[in-house]
């Protein structure tokens, strides 16, 4: 694993990963409440394996995407995917596939993790079926399909899945249903999470620049945390993610721990009382709503934010690092998914860019008792513990409602 001193020598002002959760937390603010579900850390070393093969240009473009110099980016991208490959908890893949007459250019295709390159047959039938198959393997089935479609037109594919799987260290039970908050009026359709410890400090007020802002760390078995923020009920979901991502590392507001919390309303969704208990101990008393969302992001939608922007266009192609075969960014999708429920997370990502030749036409797809009630939207983040890189995040504005249905979809 790289250390931060490492990655300022390759070029980046900070570590990869404070590179990734930069482009998550601007994702975040410009997708709003269709951020459903996405993963900037399925994103990101795509960008810069194709910054590393780049014309001037479009490595200019990708390099302010990534926030890493073009030269320096394949070398982040593979320290990215080593932080979190002795993870259990976490799975990921890199792919690879070309049309036989697109020759990749060796340097390029070797600073590639080995082994991830596979041949495109020019059938798009029978190459759709190999790719979908991948992206199912990686994700235990949860992406059963690969987010772009192969066509006839389709000279190279470069994807990567995500998986990220945990089992809570205390679980919750299945309760009845709101009984206070924008959720109440569900007629008895939304289930509730409860559970109650010992662990006070789980929760924490922030003051922040939009106001105080409360969050909970539910901690998983391995190395991952999900992190759930509520906001200021007046305040978009776009400025509730925004600075729900910085929340997660060092303190950079003024907080205020469970433990230290006065009596009274002390935050969003927190009552802090005193009560008479059997039991000489503290305790938060945690209610939330179990969720199943799903998303579909256009990538070319924000083509800047990810320094797309110029790799669509040009009569010679974009990427002659890659292949003299004149190359064009046609497609780039992410497909994701994420599940909270009383045992615990899984979440999962797998994310695609297509390209065509520079002269094919381009489609385009669019007892001090701390209690803390999570009953109106609210953000998520799942976090690896050690580095504290976001591998999943988003936005919740509806809870599941019966059990394996109503899985919220959409396109950002």
């Amino acid at each position: 694993m790289s250390t931060s001193s490492e990655a300022r020598k390759a070029g980046a002002p900070g570590s990869a990963v404070e590179h990734v959760n930069a482009l998550t937390k601007r994702w975040l603010a410009a997708a709003g409440s269709d951020a459903r579900v996405l993963s900037a850390l399925g994103v990101w070393p795509l960008l810069a394996f194709l910054a590393d093969g780049g014309d001037e240009e479009t490595r200019a473009d990708l390099s302010a995407a990534l926030g890493v110099r073009a030269e320096a980016a394949a070398r982040a991208a593979r320290e990215i995917l080593a932080i979190v490959e002795d993870t259990p908890a976490i799975r990921t893949a890199i792919g690879l596939w070309t049309r036989n007459d697109v020759r990749l250019r060796e340097d390029w295709l070797g600073r590639l993790p080995a082994g991830v390159h596979g041949e495109l047959t020019g059938v798009p039938g029978d190459d759709q079926k190999r790719l979908n198959a991948w992206a199912s393997e990686h994700t235990d089935g949860l992406i059963p399909q690969m987010p772009v479609e192969v066509d006839a037109y389709t000279m190279l594919v470069l994807a990567s899945a995500l998986l990220v799987t945990l089992t809570w260290r205390e679980r919750f039970t299945e309760g009845g249903t709101a009984s206070a908050g924008p959720w109440a009026d569900a007629q008895g359709a939304i289930r509730s999470l409860h559970r109650v410890t010992s662990d006070l400090d789980a929760v924490r007020v922030t003051d922040t620049p939009i106001g105080r802002v409360t969050a909970l760390t539910v901690e998983g078995d391995g190395d991952v945390d999900v992190h759930l923020v509520l906001g200021p009920a007046d305040r978009s979901p776009a400025d509730v993610l925004a600075t729900g991502t910085d929340l997660l590392g060092s303190p950079r507001h003024p907080l205020t721990r469970g433990t230290e919390l006065p009596a009274g309303e002390a935050g969003p969704g927190i009552r802090v009382e005193t009560v008479e208990s059997f039991h000489n101990r503290d305790s938060l008393d945690v209610t939330t709503v179990p969720f199943r969302l799903a998303a579909r992001h256009n990538l070319l939608q924000h083509a800047a934010l990810f320094g797309l922007q110029r790799a669509q266009s040009g009569a010679n192609g974009r990427f002659p690092g890659i292949s003299a075969r004149p190359l064009l960014v046609t497609k780039a999708l992410q497909d994701a998914v994420a599940e909270f429920s009383a045992t615990g997370f899984r979440a999962a990502a797998v994310t695609a860019i297509g390209m065509f030749g520079a002269a094919m036409p381009a489609q385009r797809y669019q007892v001090r008792h701390v209690a803390v009630t999570f009953d109106r939207p609210f953000a998520y983040y799942a976090v690896h513990r050690d580095s504290g890189l976001i591998l999943v995040a988003g936005w919740v504005a509806e809870p599941s409602r019966t059990p394996d249905q109503d899985v919220s979809s959409g396109s950002a």
